[in-house]
């Protein structure tokens, strides 16, 4: 099982290259002044042009620094994706939770449709697969059943078929309301 729908909404994961997806949106992680930083952060703002960099900076010379729980927008440069979400998550679980939910708040905020992140926090903040799957999956599942407006497909791309099988086993045991 790779997708489910919850509220004609989907959420669904697969193995790729988030650089390519095509999506409204995408979502990278972020440090507090949104400098390049990581592997998957340096190479989507390498592939998505200089230009991404300077909004980045245009960004943290009005708010200073980025809170944990939140994302900002920058335009989606060179990618297929109109926008980048950067994302900075926290250090632990429940801070993990809030940045998701206010990332797919922000999406429904600004009308979008269609919205991908990567594993959020896997290895960087010492969460594996399997931990991260759990907090996203259903975080993701209770903002299209409490609050989703706009949003049609939720995705996650996952870099890994170990990853992969983590997700899958936790989008597996998610059960989908019956429609009234």
């Amino acid at each position: 099982m790779n997708q489910i729908t919850i509220n004609n909404a989907v959420i669904e994961i697969f193995v790729g290259d988030l650089i390519n997806a095509q999506y409204d949106a995408i979502v990278i992680p972020t440090n507090s002044r949104l400098l390049p930083s990581g592997t998957l952060r340096c190479k989507v703002i390498k592939e998505a042009g200089h230009t991404i960099q300077v909004e980045c900076n245009q960004i943290i010379s009005k708010i200073s620094s980025v809170p944990i729980g939140r994302a900002v927008i920058t335009s989606g440069g060179n990618l297929n994706a109109n926008f980048i979400f950067h994302l900075r998550a926290g250090h632990d679980q429940k801070k993990l939770m809030v940045a998701i939910w206010n990332s797919l708040d922000l999406a429904d905020k600004e009308s979008l449709s269609s919205i991908a992140f990567p594993p959020i926090s896997i290895d960087i903040l010492g969460f594996n697969a399997k931990i991260c799957a759990g907090i996203m999956i259903p975080t993701i599942q209770k903002y299209i059943l409490e609050k989703n407006k706009n949003l049609k497909n939720v995705s996650v791309c996952l870099e890994s078929l170990p990853d992969y099988k983590e997700f899958e086993s936790v989008l597996s045991n998610l059960i989908a309301p019956n429609p009234s």
